[in-house]
């Protein structure tokens, strides 16, 4: 599987879930709002959250996208959260659905999840074994 037939299967599938820790405590959110920023996954979130705390504690996360059969892509990596403006922007212009939630996209509240992904599997199907997909560069 290439990236560009991940990311054509992230927009078939729409939501994915983010897995954070802080060392201690797990926690596993639904994400709708990721997309591809060159060699990067975007995702926008409301600052304060848990997984935004446990993100500032350990900046690593990782993503699941999954369809109705079980077919897979996991996306793991180091993250930082981005507060800028120029970022939030970019973000607000890609995914037109953070309108609704975001009237504004200077709202301090708003910030951005930028993973710089270190390792990318799939799986299509239940049992078969992942096949590690080539990072972007």
């Amino acid at each position: 599987m290439s990236l560009e037939m991940v990311k054509k299967f992230m927009e078939e599938v729409g939501w994915g879930v983010l897995a954070t820790s802080d060392g201690n405590k797990v926690g596993v959110r639904p994400m709708g709002s990721c997309v591809w920023m060159e060699n990067e996954l975007w995702c926008a979130t409301t600052d304060g959250t848990d997984k935004i705390k446990q993100l500032r504690e350990v900046p690593y996360a990782e993503y699941c996208f999954m369809d109705r059969e079980g077919k897979h892509v996991r996306i793991a990596g180091h993250c930082r959260i981005s507060t800028d403006n120029g970022d939030k922007l970019k973000l607000y212009e890609a995914v037109p659905a953070l309108k609704k939630y975001y009237k504004d996209p200077s709202t301090p509240e708003y910030v951005v999840i930028r993973m710089k992904p270190e390792r990318m599997l799939f799986m299509a199907q239940t049992g078969g074994g992942y096949e590690d997909i080539e990072l972007p560069k």
